[in-house]
């Protein structure tokens, strides 16, 4: 099985924020992904509103990341932690899939017309290894 790195937000409403990455996260199971979403396991143990502890628990991320072979970005809505994420994710090369919410495949061939997304987005996912 692969192991696939959930990037979704967090920060703002976590608790519609947390539902929304255990969907995400049962979804990769139910692909016969093994789904690796930090937010959903650190902030058991860390406080997010501790800025030391959220950098621990953002960098101990990116080493799950490392671990990972895909990255699946869900969502329209780019937080600050997630673009860190996609640049840590740019820099390693790793495969990105996209994602709305809904869990239907964004069309990177039709990215540069997609109503949906922002200019912002688009400059964030610019230079990712986008898989189709």
């Amino acid at each position: 099985m692969k192991k696939v790195f959930i990037c979704s937000p967090f920060r703002g409403n976590i608790e519609e924020n947390t539902k929304r990455a255990k969907h995400y996260a049962s979804i990769a199971v139910g692909s016969d992904e093994i789904p690796i979403a930090p937010h959903l396991y650190f902030p058991n143990f860390l406080d997010e509103n501790d800025p030391n502890q959220r950098m621990k628990g953002i960098e101990m991320g990116l080493e799950l990341m490392d671990l990972c072979d895909e990255v699946w970005v869900f969502g329209f809505e780019i937080t600050e932690g997630m673009k860190f994420e996609l640049d840590h994710a740019k820099e390693k090369k790793k495969p990105v899939r996209l994602y709305d919410g809904s869990f239907n495949r964004v069309n990177i061939r039709t990215l540069d017309v997609d109503d949906r997304v922002t200019h912002e987005y688009r400059r964030t996912v610019k230079g990712l290894r986008l898989m189709r």
